[in-house]
C-alpha cells in the first residue's frame, strides 16, 4: 500500500537524514576501512523531525516499498535494526520480524501496542536515543525451551535467525529440518508404537457371509507428524545434551546437494560467510567455506571435511566480518560515484571499478545503510508504472531502490549515458548503459551494497 505526501512533509521528514557519526567514509575506505558499516549488518541512515511538527505515512503490516520512491519501509527498518530491536537487514517489506520489533518499541516506549507504525509511533521512534527504552533479554517474550532450541539448532546448521526465544517461521522450519535429518540416520526417531488393526464386527443379516474388513487409515499419520514443528521430548533430549548430536556424517563438496550441504550452508549464513542456504554448494558456498578456513586456521580446500564441520558447528568458529561475494559495491552520494571492491580470498581490494551515478534527490533521497541486494529485476527492460517509462538492466538493492540505466519512453528506445553525476531520481541509482549491464551480468542476489555520504 503506497502512502503519498505532500513535498513539504517529504522534505521535513527525508532531507535530514545524516550518518551515523563516525561511519562517513570514503568510497575506497568503505572497501578497505575496518570501520567499514558493512560490519554492523544495519544501515544507519535516520529520519529527523522536530516533536510538534509534520506526520508520517502510516504503514502496515504487508505493506512494501514502491519502485523509484521513498523508501520509508526501508528508513524505518534501519532505525529499529540501530536500536537493537530488529535483527533481520532491512528489505523495504513490513513482514512478520519488522512487525514483531515494531510491537516490541511500543511496548518497551508506552506507546498502544499495535504492529502498527503510526506517525506516534514513528515520531517517538525517531526521537533521540536518549529518551528511548532499548530492547533487553526480556523482550524474548517466549525464553525457555524455544531460545534453547534456537541456539542449539543453530548451532548444528539447521536454524540461521535471531535467537530471540520467539516461534516463527525459521523456527518453525528448523524444527522440521531437523526432525527430517534425524529420520535419515534413525527411521525410529521420534515414533510411538502404532496399535494393531481392529477388526470391524461383520452385521447380522444377509450379509453376514462377507470377509472380515480390518480397518487401516488411507494416510500415516503418525509419519507426518513425525516432521511437524511440535516440541516434542524427542526432540528436547537432543537439546538439553541427554542424548549426542553426530555432527559430522559425510564431507561436502562443491556440487553437493543434500541434507549435509545444507547444513553446511546454513551455519556458513549465521557466521555471515555466506548469504544464501539452499542445499546446492555451488562457488559461492566455496568462497564463503575457504574464508571461514582461514579465519579458523584450517587448509583452504574449499572441502567441508570432518576437521572443518566439528569446528563449523561448535561454538568456538570465529564469525565474518562480512558476507563473501566476487564483488561488493559502495555507493557515495555526495561523490555521486559507484565504488566496486573484489574478493581476493580475505577482503575486498579496489576499487577495480568507477561509475558514475545518479542517486535520489534532497526530497527522495537514496535511502544510506548496508543492504544485501536483491539481484537482477526481469529480464532487460524494466517498467516503472508509476512513472511511465522504461530503463535497461534494473538490479534491486532494498525495498523499491534499483540499480538502472537512464530511463526511456519506450521498449527499444536507447538510454543515454548523460545527466549522471548529480542528484537526480526518486531513490534509484541511476547509471550508463554498459555500467547497469555490468552489476546486472556480474553481482549475484545478495551481493553487499552499501549506501552512504
Amino acid at each position: 500500500m503506497r502512502r503519498i505526501l505532500c513535498a513539504a512533509v517529504t522534505i521535513i521528514m527525508l532531507a535530514a537524514m545524516l550518518p551515523q557519526a563516525g561511519l562517513a567514509l570514503s568510497g575506497q575506505e568503505a572497501l578497505f576501512g575496518s570501520g567499514s558499516p558493512s560490519e554492523s549488518g544495519a544501515g544507519t541512515a535516520q529520519i529527523t523531525s522536530d516533536s510538534g511538527g509534520g506526520s508520517y505515512p502510516t504503514l502496515r503490516p504487508g505493506d512494501v516499498d514502491g519502485d523509484d520512491s521513498a523508501a520509508y519501509i526501508v528508513f524505518m527498518q534501519n532505525r529499529l535494526i540501530e536500536l537493537g530491536y530488529l535483527g533481520d537487514s532491512a528489505d523495504g517489506t513490513y513482514g512478520e520480524s519488522t512487525e514483531k520489533a515494531v510491537l516490541a518499541f511500543q511496548r518497551n516506549n508506552n506507546l498502544p501496542e499495535t504492529g502498527v507504525a503510526d506517525s506516534e509511533t514513528q515520531r517517538k521512534l525517531y526521537s533521540d536515543i536518549s529518551t528511548l527504552v532499548l530492547p533487553s533479554s526480556d523482550d524474548a517474550a517466549f525464553g525457555g525451551d524455544i531460545t534453547r532450541i534456537q541456539s542449539i539448532l543453530g548451532l548444528w546448521g539447521f536454524y540461521g535467525g535471531k535467537i530471540d526465544g520467539l516461534t516463527g517461521a525459521g523456527t518453525s522450519n528448523a524444527i522440521r529440518n531437523f526432525k527430517h535429518y534425524m529420520i535419515l540416520q534413525d527411521p525410529g526417531f521420534d515414533t510411538t508404537p502404532t496399535p494393531a488393526p481392529t477388526a470391524t464386527p461383520n452385521p447380522e443379516g444377509r450379509f453376514s457371509d462377507m470377509p472380515v474388513i480390518m480397518d487401516r487409515p488411507l494416510v500415516d499419520q503418525a509419519e507426518l507428524d513425525r516432521t511437524n514443528d511440535a516440541v516434542t521430548p524427542a526432540l528436547m533430549e537432543y537439546v538439553n545434551g541427554e542424548k549426542p548430536f553426530t555432527l559430522y556424517h559425510r564431507d561436502v563438496a562443491k556440487g553437493d546437494n543434500n541434507e549435509d550441504a545444507l547444513r553446511v550452508q546454513t551455519r556458513l549464513r549465521q557466521l555471515k560467510y555466506v548469504y544464501g542456504a539452499d542445499g546446492n554448494f555451488g562457488e559461492l558456498s566455496v568462497m564463503g567455506l575457504k574464508y571461514f578456513q582461514r579465519k579458523n586456521e584450517l587448509p583452504e580446500t574449499g572441502v567441508a571435511d570432518r576437521a572443518t564441520q566439528e569446528l563449523l558447528f561448535s561454538s568456538n568458529a570465529v564469525e565474518s566480518e562480512e558476507y563473501v561475494f566476487p564483488y561488493k559495491l559502495v555507493v557515495d552520494v555526495s561523490e555521486q560515484r559507484v565504488y566496486v571492491g573484489q574478493w581476493n580470498g580475505s577482503s575486498y581490494e579496489g576499487p577495480i571499478k568507477k561509475f558514475p551515478c545518479a542517486s535520489g534527490k534532497v526530497e527522495t533521497p537514496t535511502p544510506l545503510g548496508t543492504y544485501q541486494a536483491g539481484g537482477k529485476t526481469g529480464n532487460e527492460w524494466y517498467y516503472f508504472k508509476e512513472f511511465k517509462c522504461y530503463a535497461k538492466w534494473a538490479y534491486h538493492i532494498v525495498g523499491g531502490v534499483l540499480f538502472h540505466s537512464n530511463t526511456v519512453n519506450s521498449i527499444g528506445g536507447h538510454p543515454s549515458n548523460g545527466g549522471l553525476g548529480h542528484r537526480a531520481s526518486h531513490g534509484c541509482i541511476r547509471l550508463r548503459l554498459e555500467d547497469a549491464k555490468w552489476i546486472y551480468d556480474n553481482c549475484p542476489e545478495g551481493t553487499t551494497v552499501v549506501v552512504q555520504e
